[in-house]
């Protein structure tokens, strides 16, 4: 039987939670306050939590911090109550660690909505056998060495495109760790980021504790973000994530890798396994300056020119730089162009809703998916799946044509 905690202060709202979940099979338990429901938690190992933020002692916001400092409660779904509706309010719960926000006065159908949700969420999620290092993932970073160029959009969309081309376990790594906006383009929580791992030594990562960090998109994407502040990332170290990796490959099918804007360890360990490098400018001379000094780097290091892909993304409306040009100063061919569409971008940055899932049919869709299939294993794309997804006829098709 699924157990939940209700943590809160007023009975009222203790007897219209119980209302609106009497008609499951849910065990509920009751606290009145932070303190009692953190004793409770420790006890009866609750499947949720349903707390309040506005406490006498201990506010939610504070249960929630100290309920994910115990590894017992890292992945359990916390679901915020509040009178609240300031959105600093709700900004402050999701980086307190919260999975859900509901402010008060609630509708006891939404509720249950949103708590069966949540409990189906996890359920998905949970640790199996099957975290096991039995492959060897491909591995795709994106990178540049100028920030603003939309790398991060990009990466999260070409990673939602090879989940939808190929229906395998696909996951996208936020290796930008003093501003990564992964889990925000995701519309995900930093409840788990890379900064809990700060704690463990190399060698002790396993299957378990990586598995704690991993969060699940509803599209069946996984990721893993970014420390929520930067000074948490001090404690990790490039072996770090090394021995992350290490696991990943052995799990995930395609890793799509969203690059810091340097060449320290982290990016050269990545980039040395990567089986494709996608390099991002934009039709500007700092930018071409960029990938200039980018493309040189990768030489020195012999990486395979063939596995560099140029992609130009047009960030502003016109008067940019022509693509003969930055060909020809580059030495390199383009080999897509993504099209400036701000109202698209912006509009799914602002929602957390990749428009690979939102907006498949618009053009800057089309050239990601385009981008996707290019970048797929050459096994995969040598022959048709078994059972092809719509992603991947849609994509062959319009490549054929």
């Amino acid at each position: 039987m699924t157990r939940i905690l209700i943590i809160e202060d007023d009975h009222i709202y203790q007897k219209m939670v119980e209302h609106a979940l009497q008609s499951t099979d849910y065990e509920l338990s009751f606290a009145d306050d932070g303190v009692q429901g953190l004793a409770q938690a420790t006890v009866l190992i609750p499947d949720l939590i349903i707390c309040d933020v506005m406490m006498p002692g201990m506010d939610g916001y504070e249960v929630i911090r100290r309920l994910r400092r115990d590894a017992r409660f890292a992945r359990l779904p916390v679901l915020l109550l509040t009178a609240q509706t300031d959105l600093d309010e709700k900004l402050a719960g999701f980086e307190a660690g919260a999975d859900d926000y509901m402010t008060k006065p609630f509708a006891p159908p939404e509720l249950l909505a949103r708590v069966s949700n949540l409990i189906k969420k996890e359920a998905v999620g949970k640790p199996t056998e099957a975290l096991q290092h039995t492959g060897d993932g491909h591995v795709i970073a994106v990178h540049n060495l100028r920030g603003g160029l939309g790398c991060s959009t990009i990466a999260v969309n070409l990673a939602a495109a090879l989940h939808g081309l190929w229906d395998r376990p696909t996951i996208i790594l936020d290796l930008v760790l003093t501003a990564g906006q992964v889990a925000l383009m995701l519309n995900g929580s930093l409840r788990r980021t890379w900064a809990d791992l700060g704690n463990r030594l190399p060698g002790e990562i396993d299957v378990f504790s990586l598995h704690s960090i991993i969060n699940h998109h509803d599209s069946g994407l996984d990721f893993i973000a970014a420390p929520t502040f930067p000074p948490e990332a001090d404690l990790l170290t490039p072996q770090h994530f090394t021995a992350s990796m290490n696991l990943l490959r052995g799990h995930y099918e395609y890793i799509v890798v969203d690059l810091p804007h340097d060449f320290r360890e982290i990016s050269y360990n990545t980039l040395d396994i990567a089986s494709e490098i996608i390099l991002i400018t934009s039709p500007e001379m700092a930018s071409v300056r960029a990938a200039a000094a980018a493309m040189e780097t990768y030489k020195r290091l012999g990486y395979d020119m063939d596995k560099v892909k140029l992609i130009l993304n047009w960030t502003f409306e016109k008067n940019g730089l022509a693509r003969k040009n930055i060909e020809t100063a580059l030495h390199h061919p383009i080999r897509h162009i993504i099209p400036f569409v701000p109202w698209i971008t912006i509009e799914a940055i602002n929602y957390g809703q990749p428009f690979m899932l939102t907006k498949p049919a618009e053009e800057i869709s089309l050239v990601v998916e385009n981008l996707a299939y290019m970048v797929s294993r050459e096994e995969d794309r040598a022959a048709k799946p078994d059972n092809p997804t719509k992603a991947w006829m849609r994509t062959t098709r319009r490549l054929r044509a």
